[in-house]
């Protein structure tokens, strides 16, 4: 259920229908509230000073204020809707189609285009409450003055949007907004990692379990299944916690041979199942239900998720048809300055034991070398072409050769450096590109000697 409710709240955090509504019902309730305050005014009257002035006026004055403030809205609403989706096509175009799900995001939007509908339905309701002819007169003093007020929030609020606007299509503002999303959600993916770890246990003696090579199962177990999929989708999210409790139930064993952000096919295999006896076969059914599956990937479980969305705005900018770049470089800075940071933290474990340091689940994680491929092996390869970004590049391999702290990472940064080597020998260099080029690999290599001796 945990990681459901990720996906429902990940899905409203991208809507453009949950804030909008939520003040629509707002707007909604306070003028049931204004309205009854105001009846209650004119039936007793109990005009206190200080307010007394604001029902000194006619029903046909109200009417016409509200009627202009209501059609106001309602126009400014369509002008901002179609300021939206033409950002939204900007952004499609030039940064890709996975990008609309962070504009969509924003705060910002939201809360305008909720702004302005709350506005409109808040003055139909007074308009429709003003009473005048042949019957009891009723003024709503303080809705109307009260949506003057709204009115004039309004108009901030369009001011700001036009910002807002402009500030979120440009390409800097972009990227950096893309890392930032990035860096949180790694940061999250490493706090949930650690919060799997057994609770109740001295942590030398958990550290010292997670660092035992991998048992094999089959030879604890005297049998096992293979769990397949039913239909194809993305693995989005699995709930490891979740998993060791009814493992250790149900006297079993997991191997998980697939991670989330995996696209699997109808009948992929899923997990393995070790078990000693027939009738542990049984929570087979709530084992699958710790797999949360959909149609696209999200970024619940999956730290490479705002990677592919760096490396595609990367990608799109070196394109001949955008030619860009100085956004393709942002992005290398930004992918670099990622690797080097996710290289000091301690990637989760495969191993995942129980309350009684039994191991129950074997899951197949993410390690820095998924990590920093998915970062640097299309934009190389795309970016072969841009003697600009190929030096940009061997930089980012530079600084992070300077922060690696194991041989993994170390051999990651000397094979990206041999195949951008290796990929130069093809192309026609002049003779200062490629004594700059070649300067920079010398020291990704002179550093790389020196790291080896020392981890």
């Amino acid at each position: 259920m945990h990681n459901k409710l990720l996906k429902y709240i990940d899905v409203i955090r991208t809507s453009f229908w949950f804030i909008p509504s939520s003040l629509v019902l707002l707007a909604i309730v306070l003028a049931k509230v204004l309205l009854a305050f105001d009846a209650y005014q004119q039936q007793n009257h109990s005009f206190a000073d200080f307010i007394a002035f604001l029902y000194h006026t006619s029903p046909e004055s109200t009417r016409s204020i509200l009627t202009v403030i209501a059609s106001s809205m309602m126009t400014v609403t369509s002008i901002a809707f179609s300021i939206t989706v033409v950002a939204l096509s900007l952004a499609s175009s030039q940064f890709g189609p996975r990008l609309i799900r962070n504009f969509m995001g924003h705060k910002g939007t939201q809360v305008v285009l909720g702004v302005f509908a709350a506005i409109f339905i808040y003055c139909l309701l007074v308009l429709q409450a003003t009473k005048s002819g042949s019957g009891p007169i009723f003024i709503p003093g303080l809705s109307v003055y009260f949506a003057v007020f709204l009115a004039i929030i309004g108009v901030a609020v369009l001011i700001y949007f036009i910002h807002h606007v402009a500030q979120a299509i440009q390409a800097d503002n972009v990227v950096d907004d893309v890392y930032r999303q990035l860096t949180n959600n790694a940061q999250q993916w490493f706090d949930n990692s650690r919060s799997n770890k057994p609770e109740g246990k001295p942590s030398a003696l958990a550290d010292k379990v997670e660092k035992l090579p991998q048992l094999s199962l089959a030879q604890q177990f005297t049998f096992h299944k293979t769990c397949h999929t039913s239909d194809a989708g993305y693995l989005q999210a699995v709930n490891i916690k979740r998993l060791v409790t009814l493992a250790q139930e149900n006297g079993v064993a997991i191997n998980i041979d697939v991670k989330p952000g995996d696209f699997l096919m109808p009948e992929s295999v899923l997990f393995t199942l070790y078990y000693d006896h027939d009738d542990a076969l049984p929570c087979e059914a709530q084992l699958r239900a710790c797999f949360l599956f959909g149609a696209k990937r999200t970024p619940i479980q999956d730290p490479e998720f705002a990677i592919h969305q760096l490396v595609e705005i990367a990608i799109r900018a070196l394109s001949p048809g955008i030619n860009d770049p100085y956004t393709a470089i942002t992005c290398v800075d930004k992918l670099g300055a990622f690797l080097c940071s996710v290289s000091q933290r301690e990637f989760p474990t495969n191993n995942h034991v129980d309350s009684d340091m039994a191991l129950r689940v074997v899951s197949k994680s993410v390690t820095f070398n998924d990590l920093a491929e998915a970062a640097f092996n299309q934009v190389r390869q795309y970016g072969v072409s841009s003697i600009a970004v190929t030096i940009r590049l061997v930089e980012s391999l530079h600084g992070l050769s300077m922060c690696c702290h194991s041989h993994e990472q170390i051999q990651f940064v000397a094979r990206q450096t041999e195949m951008i080597e290796e990929s130069l020998t093809t192309m026609t260099l002049f003779t200062y590109d490629a004594y700059d080029i070649n300067t920079r690999l010398s020291q990704v290599r002179s550093h790389l000697t020196k790291q080896v001796s020392s981890v």
